[in-house]
């Protein structure tokens, strides 16, 4: 609490700015505190500039209480909330770093020691049995560990990768041969992202050298390639990066730096739009790194998964903090994973715990702990045609969770 003799200081100095001195008089007469400018005014506007920052701070609270009444309608218990089956068998034990699951049972995992999978799980699945595995394929795509994966939106045969070996890959599932269809070696360091455009005519790669590398469909003969459109390059180590799902916007977050980068590919190169405050008074302190972060299923929204034990949402036209998700263990040495259930009422977030936390986003209370994994969560993914929430990581398998209070879509 502040003391009395500040609070006088700070209304005096008010006072004095505001040229009201016959009230200047009256308060020295009544607090015995005689009002000195030259050795009382540390800077000018102080009592302002706190009243200011309080009533910023209660703005932000109200709009958050009010914005996720409004915009978001309960969940209805309506989540994943228990394991189906344990797929382990896949990549022999190794740690398993990335996985996608698309509706017609294709499943890709990228894990350790350059390892790159593919296997097509039976489809439609039934929850009498687990689904089986109908094939499994070892790809020769890198030399380093996998750190992304995921298809094309709409070639479902092409998979498109980033690896530790500082390289990106592009691999066309229906070749019979087992080869690339291309390697980018446009970056010096470790690729940590890697995904398609909603269009597919571009997909974009994302670097610890500092750089987005962004590259357009062209046309070779018959077959289709793609080439480097533009380098973007920024102050660190970019970490998070996602499209929207219905346009070909993005967003760049890098590490130590308080802003997150947005650009659109409207006009066929990466343009900036703008540029997202991530603090909620505005400020340039980084208290945070945005490690992962994707839009809502409706892209209204953009969640951020942080090195300091918390998910922020933000909305996408207004890039204000709407709220934050509390629960979740994750700090500078983690890498956080989440995903948005099927109708954006519940998130979930891998947890350093070996849990994945599952939130109701209205009430932003964590709902409950899905255990089952023996190690490290790395990477989780909703497929929403088959009503399944997958997780992978450390302990080398792929589960499966399922909502028992919902059957699964047709």
């Amino acid at each position: 609490m502040m003391e009395d003799k500040e609070v006088i200081r700070l209304i005096g100095q008010f006072l004095h700015e505001h040229g009201y001195t016959q009230a200047l008089e009256v308060l020295t007469d009544e607090s015995g505190r005689r009002f000195d400018p030259a050795t009382m005014v540390k800077k000018t506007g102080e009592l302002q500039a706190i009243l200011d920052e309080h009533l910023a701070k209660e703005k932000i609270k109200e709009e958050a209480s009010v914005s996720l009444d409004r915009l978001f309608e309960p969940g209805q218990q309506e989540y994943a909330n228990e394991l189906w089956c344990s797929l382990g068998q896949l990549t022999a034990g190794m740690n398993i770093l990335v996985v996608r699951l698309l509706e017609n049972g294709a499943l890709a995992i990228g894990a350790s020691k350059a390892m790159v999978v593919t296997a097509e799980l039976s489809v439609p699945i039934s929850w009498e049995c687990p689904p089986s595995i109908l094939l499994s394929t070892n790809h020769l795509a890198c030399n380093g560990a996998v750190l992304a994966i995921n298809f094309h939106p709409t070639k479902r045969n092409l998979l498109l990768g980033g690896s530790m070996d500082r390289t990106a890959f592009l691999l066309d599932l229906d070749r019979t041969d087992n080869t690339l269809v291309k390697k980018f070696q446009n970056h010096t360091k470790y690729v940590v992202q890697a995904q398609w455009a909603p269009s597919g005519k571009y997909f974009a790669t994302a670097s610890y050298d500092t750089t987005v590398c962004v590259y357009r469909e062209t046309t070779e003969g018959a077959e289709e390639m793609y080439e480097l459109l533009k380098t973007l390059t920024f102050k660190g180590a970019v970490e998070s990066f996602a499209f929207q799902h219905h346009s070909d916007v993005f967003v760049v977050g890098v590490r130590n730096d308080y802003l997150l980068y947005c650009y659109t590919l409207e006009s066929g190169s990466p343009v900036k739009t703008r540029e997202i405050n991530m603090n909620a008074l505005g400020d340039d302190f980084v208290s945070f790194t945005a490690m992962f972060c994707s839009f809502s299923p409706d892209d209204k929204y953009i969640l951020l998964s942080t090195d300091k034990d918390r998910l922020i949402l933000y909305g996408w036209d207004t890039g204000k903090q709407i709220a934050n998700f509390y629960g979740g263990n994750s700090d500078t040495y983690g890498q956080p994973r989440h995903c948005w259930d099927q109708g954006g009422r519940y998130i979930y977030g891998s947890s350093q715990d070996m849990t994945i936390c599952v939130w109701e986003v209205r009430s932003q209370k964590l709902v409950t702990r899905l255990e089952g994994h023996t190690g490290t969560v790395r990477d989780l993914c909703f497929c929403d045609k088959l009503g399944l929430l997958v997780s992978a990581g450390y302990d080398g398998s792929v589960k499966l969770w399922r909502n028992t209070l919902q059957p699964i879509l047709p």
